[in-house]
């Protein structure tokens, strides 16, 4: 029986945090081969508090013009460190590291064959959790200056992407996973992991769960929300929506504001919007009826709501993977996102949805309105097409396989080193 200690800075927060659950899930089936325990800050002191408002408070004195979550991690989680020294024989998987879970001065403290897998780009970056959209600068990949123009404070970006260079760029001990193509290539060009062992492993979808609702559900779901069966629903997630500018709110809120003034073959009194993750309401929207259905925590509830809508927007501007969009197509619901990031792997263009070009807010208008006016009987297709595609490559038996592979092989590795 392999002995696997699971670290992250939580297993029920954040969207990081939800998919190292999912891997824990994975694991639940398999007893009889894994030893199982998890690290995690959910019950953390105030002690620990304390040492990541230091680093917070620290790191305010940076400004790089980069609207993503940016992280120092100047100190680690000492439960963390603590089982690196004493289970020697355990294999590890690091999720979500951040938030201080794990310091980048203790790297080097990772025993060999340890599984990290990155839920965005921030350990091949600076301490940006995402490079800067649209810069092409590709620091990341020449690395860092200390001094960069529109830089202005202590240029934590550089610091702290040196000592993780130090740290990490020549460990072979390691196996690193990312959950899709687009990061798997700027993973494999930077820097810091150039030559890494480096798998495409992505987040698994419960198919079981986010399936089609029947359509006396569908029926029932939209009785529920006072919403008539003629009526032609959009659905979006804007889960911290207004708080990252990275979901494309801004965007989606301009392509609505755009589709308002548009000859549609539907009046606007047809066309509802739902959106989940932020607060409960129903209000308008340059005319278009709005209802927020609030936090969703209930996994049978999201497949209706996904099952219940004609297309699933999603309007990042960059995604690790695409979560919302691979769950709705999973409940044979259409997508239409930007060309852009991980949606690239989960949202086909004519095939499992339509895909705008990036960040064009005309373009997203016109994808909206060509969802509209195709048939049914297209739209049916499409997320039956859809539904095969998520199946075929992000459902749980299939990640599965791929996960535990990479655990024999960390195993091995692990072994090899000793």
């Amino acid at each position: 029986m392999t002995k696997l200690a699971m670290v992250s800075f939580s297993f029920n927060k954040g969207g990081a945090g939800i998919a190292a659950n999912k891997f824990k899930e994975l694991l639940v089936g398999q007893k009889s081969k894994f030893q199982v325990n998890m690290i995690t800050q959910d019950d953390a002191g105030y002690y620990q508090l304390f040492k990541r408002l230091i680093s917070y408070g620290l790191n305010i004195f940076q400004f790089d013009g980069n609207t993503t979550k940016h992280s120092l991690n100047l100190f680690s989680y000492s439960p963390v460190i603590k089982k690196f020294n004493m289970d020697q024989d355990k294999l590890f998987h690091l999720h979500w590291i951040n938030n201080d879970t794990l310091s980048v001065f203790d790297f080097h403290k990772i025993p060999s064959g340890t599984v990290m897998t990155l839920h965005d780009e921030w350990l091949y970056c600076g301490c940006e959790h995402y490079y800067k959209v649209l810069d092409q600068t590709n620091d990341f990949i020449y690395g860092y200056p200390f001094y960069k123009r529109n830089v202005f404070g202590i240029h934590w970006n550089s610091l702290i992407w040196k000592v993780k260079y130090k740290k990490l760029s020549r460990r072979r001990d390691l196996i690193y996973t990312v959950p899709s193509s687009w990061m798997l290539d700027r993973a494999r060009s930077s820097a810091i992991l150039k030559g890494s062992d480096i798998r495409l492993l992505p987040n698994p979808i419960d198919s079981d769960t986010f399936t089609p609702s029947t359509k006396d559900t569908i029926k029932s779901f939209r009785n529920a929300l006072n919403i008539e069966n003629d009526c032609f629903i959009f659905v979006y997630g804007a889960i911290s929506g207004k708080k990252n500018k990275l979901k494309g709110m801004n965007l989606l809120n301009l392509a609505i504001k755009t589709l308002q003034s548009k000859e549609l073959n539907i009046p606007i009194s047809k066309i509802v919007l739902i959106d989940f993750g932020g607060f409960k309401g129903d209000s308008e929207l340059h005319g278009f009826r709005n209802i927020s259905l609030g936090h969703i925590n209930d996994r049978d509830y999201l497949a209706k709501l996904y099952s219940s809508a004609d297309c699933v927007v999603v309007p990042s501007m960059v995604e690790s993977f695409g979560q919302i969009a691979a769950e709705a197509l999973s409940c044979s619901t259409p997508v239409v996102s930007f060309d852009t990031s991980g949606l690239r792997d989960i949202v086909l263009d004519n095939k499992t949805g339509f895909v705008a070009k990036s960040f064009c807010v005309n373009s997203l208008c016109s994808n909206l309105i060509k969802m509209i006016e195709i048939s049914q009987e297209t739209r049916v297709l499409m997320g039956q097409n859809g539904r095969e595609h998520i199946i075929k490559n992000f459902s749980c038996s299939n990640v599965s396989e791929k996960y535990f592979s990479i655990l024999e092989d960390a195993a091995k590795l692990k072994n090899l080193q000793n």
